[in-house]
């Protein structure tokens, strides 16, 4: 009996830490995480492909979700420390769109590497305010990851409901070159550390939850399969 309860006590506590429901969940976005897979069929291409997973958070069709940039700063240049919030190098010339440091024309959209920001496939016109370098991207996406619809929410608060077919929310920033940035001024050829730092992320919404990181699930396997042992030694 002792032993029954506290296996549903582990349970519980997994469960609840896996998948508390978020009036308020927190996530942090990795300065080297993109904002969805551009390998997709189906999905905008960015950037080299060298960005890290996005953060997800669980989601359902309606609902209005707020997202709430809390602290953290991050770098899109190695060797330098990160100094920007969600709004990215706002005022530099990077980026997608018009206003800022941009021309009177607009950001291209298009990064040093030759590759489009994931912010190119939300402005592909550049006419729209600047999106800049580094600034936080948003996007839902359907079961099988495929994007929906992509946005920019900035420092927020950013009021968006949840279109039809979103399973996921999922945040990265807007780079073209994420981990694998190559060449200081003095040795252009060498390959350095680029992005770094993180950003604290609140989102709010009637039914959002953090999805659980692999080790989480794990932990609830070994619970759930040691409740049923349990009652099968009492049977």
């Amino acid at each position: 009996m002792k032993l029954r309860q506290i296996l549903q006590a582990g349970v519980l506590a997994a469960f609840v830490g896996a998948a508390a429901t978020a009036s308020g969940t927190v996530v942090t976005v990795n300065g080297t995480a993109g904002p969805w897979d551009p390998t997709l069929a189906g999905n905008p291409t960015y950037g080299v492909g060298d960005q890290t997973a996005p953060a997800i958070i669980a989601v359902h069709a309606g609902d209005n979700i707020i997202i709430t940039y809390l602290s953290g700063l991050t770098s899109s240049f190695g060797g330098v420390a990160p100094s920007v919030d969600a709004l990215g190098y706002a005022g530099s010339i990077f980026g997608s769109g018009q206003g800022g440091g941009c021309p009177s024309t607009g950001c291209t959209g298009i990064g040093s590497s030759g590759q489009p920001f994931p912010s190119f496939s939300i402005d592909p016109t550049n006419t729209g305010l600047q999106i800049a370098l580094n600034a936080l991207i948003g996007a839902f996406v359907d079961g099988s990851g495929k994007v929906i619809s992509e946005f920019a929410p900035g420092d927020g608060p950013f009021s968006i409901t949840a279109p039809v077919g979103a399973v996921a929310l999922q945040l990265g920033v807007n780079d073209d070159i994420f981990t694998n940035g190559i060449g200081f001024i003095d040795d252009p050829v060498a390959i350095v550390p680029d992005n770094s730092g993180a950003l604290s992320i609140e989102v709010d919404g009637s039914t959002v939850t953090a999805v659980p990181e692999p080790a989480t699930l794990a932990l609830l396997g070994l619970g759930l399969a040691g409740l049923g042992f349990a009652r099968r030694r009492k049977r």
